[in-house]
């Protein structure tokens, strides 16, 4: 006899724009209630800014060169495997983090450095495998959407925890949080695409991945976008928080800056259903100009703690819409043939938005004041614009 599911049963159970929205709320999840921590778990290790902008340039560093060894597993092991690895040092990276060593805080950071690209980098070949080219527009939007609950309740949630419960106690909920992800994840059974299924001939060559990659204007092009929102989102994570503890709001006062300026995913779907009226060209361009606008006004209004929250959040609001439209013109410009080597490259965004920011701002706060750091931010947001007017108008 046929049994009818539920809707909703099969909504979540069948590989799809929800499914991979419960992903990767599951994985944010996990790493919201870090975010913040990390920054403010570091500072007081090194106590001072300075170091911990250093401390992010060693291990985005380590994590870009990394990076490159994911295709390399996704070839030998299958990408479930690869996304199960990254699920396991999730909550080995909690582990060395809950020790409040330095040799713990720098060995938990590149963990899960490691463990988020090889997430990122798997569950982006899941979705070009099974959500289509036109369907982009509105999936990415419902994924970030779904998202929006765990980075505006994790990052507060998790300095609360950290404050008031002690060291040890976010790092356990993130630890939880990817043991449920590991578990959904394998409730799907998610196939592999055969075109990304272990092979016999060599592996792909990192470096002739990368030539392949800038040989290609539109990958280029399509690196340098999110490159801009990520970069800005780095800064987001770690200087107002800083920011909101020297002028003596408080740690909590930074986190909840933070969940503010995430809970605006949830308005993602609204930027999807305007971009696939008006095409994405615009509304990037729009997106960068006002982000720029907002975080420059952050370093005249510097001396007004609460101005400068008010403006950031304009900001934020800004770069949440190129959260929902910046990974689609990689997804589709890439060849469906070498999606693997070409997601890895293009993922290095990532990782270069943690590491030239976190160099520039090294040398920044030598000499200046965190509003070096905002200005910084806001003149690359500008030069964003010029660079989304490349964009084909069609995409």
């Amino acid at each position: 006899m046929h049994v009818q599911h539920p809707i909703w049963l099969r909504a979540v159970s069948t590989p799809g724009a929800t499914v991979f929205a419960i992903l990767f709320t599951l994985e944010s999840l996990g790493r919201a209630m870090l975010a913040t921590v990390i920054p403010l778990q570091a500072y007081d290790i090194l106590q001072n800014e300075r170091d911990v902008s250093t401390l992010y340039l060693a291990v985005g560093l380590t994590g870009l060169a990394g990076s490159f060894t994911i295709p390399l597993l996704i070839r030998r092991f299958r990408r479930r495997w690869v996304y199960s690895l990254a699920a396991g040092l999730m909550i080995t990276a909690a582990a060395l983090l809950a020790t409040g060593t330095l040799l713990g805080q720098v060995t938990g950071m590149l963990l899960r450095a490691y463990a988020v690209a090889s997430a990122n980098i798997v569950l982006s070949l899941y979705i070009m495998d099974y959500i289509k080219k036109r369907d982009l527009v509105r999936a990415e939007p419902r994924r970030l959407m779904f998202s929006a609950g765990a980075w505006t309740l994790g990052p507060s949630l998790g300095v609360w925890m950290y404050e008031e419960l002690g060291r040890g106690v976010p790092e356990l909920a993130t630890a939880c949080a990817s043991v449920l992800l590991l578990l959904y994840f394998w409730y799907l059974r998610l196939q592999d695409n055969p075109a990304v299924a272990p092979a016999k001939e060599p592996p792909p060559n990192p470096i002739k991945s990368i030539r392949r990659f800038l040989a290609q204007p539109r990958l280029r092009l399509a690196w340098i976008i999110p490159f801009g929102r990520s970069a800005w989102w780095a800064m987001f994570f770690v200087y107002p928080p800083l920011y909101m503890v020297q002028t003596g709001q408080g740690e909590l006062a930074g986190a909840l800056l933070v969940s503010a300026g995430n809970a605006l995913l949830i308005f993602t779907p609204l930027v999807g259903r305007l971009a696939a009226k008006t095409g994405i060209r615009l509304p990037i361009m729009a997106a960068f100009a006002i982000g720029g606008a907002a975080t420059l006004g952050a370093v005249l209004a510097y001396e007004f703690p609460l101005l400068v929250a008010a403006l950031l959040l304009i900001g934020a609001t800004a770069t949440v819409a190129l959260d929902a439209l910046g990974n689609i013109p990689f997804m589709r410009s890439v060849h469906a043939y070498e999606r693997p080597q070409m997601t890895t490259v293009f993922r290095t965004y990532i990782d270069f938005s943690d590491l030239l920011p976190a160099a520039l701002f090294s040398v920044l706060l030598t000499f200046f004041d965190i509003r070096a750091v905002f200005l910084a931010a806001a003149l690359w947001m500008f030069a964003e614009v010029f660079a989304a007017r490349l964009l084909p108008r069609r995409m």
